[in-house]
């Protein structure tokens, strides 16, 4: 059977294995019951501008494993089925194809072949498109994939061979099963619903003609996969939206911001396991839910991201590679690293170890507070008085716990070497373990007094201050002996017995203490009085 041009369909009969039937010029308006398609069934318009197709009124149309729908290309009208569909045979899509009914299922387990621009566009509302096993195959990366009016891919099992395949428009998408599956959305108002695998690949990228892009997350608990975001146009370029209760980024589940003209706005609480690149322009806003990494956080030259949230940084890494970083209500280092070779404006705390390098400057817009859990390492390239200070803060900077320093490779240190480690407009505190390079002997650590900066120098060794004090019915007495200036820095350990050992630090001389002078015990009158005795490094905390 064949339908020229123009005529009306009343009914399709099933079409038998090897017979060829032809849809040509129907307009849709006569609706016809289910059928079975074991041969061949070709839909094409080829040459008036209207609609060609099938609308059931009744059953679907089932495609055995020997049947194929045909979808030709032509000048003609669009080409659709309205209703509902089971697929084992082939389905060629030479040109596009309507799925269109409110409500409709496509279920599938055969192939689907989609030629170059070409695809299949579910546009009834709430429809379902349902791979359920069999093969999509894509020739080319232009071939879509289109979703409508709160249609629905679910996806369950099955390969999909396309780089990517397209989604575009208003859908949710589910997927059921860890399969091949590459899809990308474009427009406003697509949600994903379902298992997120390891190998799903979900592209949002915003459109100079759809616009903005949009795309809401919702019922995934671990993402396994890769999302990528990519704002061309528009401000916000486009939107991922978490779900109500926290999603997680599993520990390979990768989620990254492409760049682009735009803006990537990403809403809701994410549990970081894995990786979020930044590689363009995101900002991060949530409903009064901190931030938590676990994971690795990278911003890279070129990269910006805002946090409009308190961000807990638990473990793992965050990374500013010559990026910037935006803190809103702060950042708190609890644990894992944070490395600093760009810009952070806002608030910081660290609690667990952050590292800068001379290489490339951190510079923090705001105050920076470091308590007794933290370690600052500065990596340390040059040793002149002119290098470039490794962390710059333009704000108060509050220091306790660890500082450390490391040598880059080729890097020697000799006497008069300075090191220019720390600067802010102001400093408050002093590190509490030093870690620093051995020197060669002869040479000493010499911490340079500054309100305003961390530098050390290298200097010849002095003869050691030696304390002597003495406990008698009388009263404590105490002796310093060796070089003694204003300049010199100590730690003394003292408590208000002169028993107990206590750690006091001083930066400068001990004002306000006074040296009484006692004798010694080989001298006359010294009978009976117990002598302490303690050598005293020029810097750093004795053991």
């Amino acid at each position: 059977m064949w339908v020229a041009g123009g005529a009306s369909v009343h009914a399709l009969d099933d079409i038998p294995e090897g017979t060829l039937w032809w849809v040509q010029g129907y307009d849709g308006n006569q609706p016809t019951g289910g059928f079975r398609v074991d041969g061949t069934l070709r839909i094409e318009a080829p040459d008036e501008p209207q609609p060609v197709g099938i609308n059931l009124s009744s059953g679907r149309i089932e495609v055995g494993p020997t049947g194929e729908i045909l979808v030709k290309y032509g000048p003609g009208g669009s080409r659709f089925i309205n209703g509902d569909v089971f697929s084992e045979g082939l389905v060629s899509l030479k040109s596009v194809l309507l799925f269109s009914r409110d409500g409709a299922e496509w279920v599938n387990r055969g192939p689907i072949e989609a030629a170059t621009y070409m695809g299949l566009g579910v546009t009834g509302k709430g429809a379902v498109f349902r791979q359920v096993s069999g093969e999509i195959r894509v020739a080319d990366p232009s071939c879509r994939f289109e979703f409508y009016n709160e249609s629905r891919f679910v996806y369950e099992g099955g390969k999909v061979f396309a780089q990517p395949l397209l989604v575009a428009s208003s859908a949710r998408v589910e997927a059921d099963a860890t399969q091949e599956l590459s899809l990308r959305f474009l427009a406003q108002g697509s949600s994903f619903e379902g298992r997120f695998p390891e190998d799903l690949s979900v592209a949002v990228a915003s459109d100079d003609t759809l616009g903005p892009a949009s795309l809401w997350v919702t019922n995934v608990t671990s993402i396994e996969g890769l999302m990528e975001l990519t704002a061309t146009s528009g401000s916000p370029g486009v939107v991922v939206q978490w779900p109500e209760t926290r999603a997680v980024l599993a520990p390979r589940g990768v989620v990254r911001v492409k760049p682009g003209a735009g803006l990537a706005e990403i809403r809701g609480g994410l549990a970081l396991q894995g990786l979020l690149d930044v590689q363009g322009s995101a900002r991060w806003t949530t409903s009064g839910e901190s931030i938590t990494n676990w994971g690795k956080i990278r911003v890279p030259s070129g990269g910006r991201l805002q946090a409009s949230t308190r961000w807990v940084q638990a473990g793992g890494s965050l990374q500013v590679e010559g990026g910037e970083l935006g803190l809103t209500d702060g950042l708190m280092i609890d644990g894992g690293t944070l490395a600093v070779a760009g810009t952070v404006s806002g608030s910081i705390t660290n609690g667990a170890l952050s590292v800068v390098d001379q290489a490339q400057p951190a510079r923090v817009r705001g105050d920076w507070t470091q308590t007794s859990a933290g370690t600052l390492q500065v990596r340390v390239r040059q040793t002149s008085g002119e290098a470039e200070t490794a962390l710059q803060v333009q704000g108060p900077l509050t220091l306790r716990g660890t500082l450390e320093v490391l040598l880059a490779d080729g890097v020697t240190l000799s006497r008069g070497a300075a090191l220019r480690l720390v600067q802010a407009d102001s400093l408050n505190g002093w590190f509490e373990r030093l870690v620093l390079p051995p020197l060669e002997a002869g040479l000493h650590w010499r911490v340079v007094p500054s309100e305003e900066e961390v530098r050390l120098s290298v200097q010849d060794t002095p003869p050691p201050i030696r304390v002597e004090w003495i406990s008698r019915d009388a009263g404590d007495r105490i002796r310093v002996s060796g070089p003694w200036s204003p300049e010199t820095q100590a730690v003394l350990r003292v408590s208000g017995d002169l028993k107990t050992w206590t750690s006091v630090q001083r930066m400068s001389s001990f004002a306000g203490l006074t040296w009484f002078p006692v004798p010694k015990p080989s001298e006359s009158g010294s009978d009976g009085l117990r002598v302490y005795r303690a050598t005293l490094g020029p810097v750093g905390s004795p053991d």
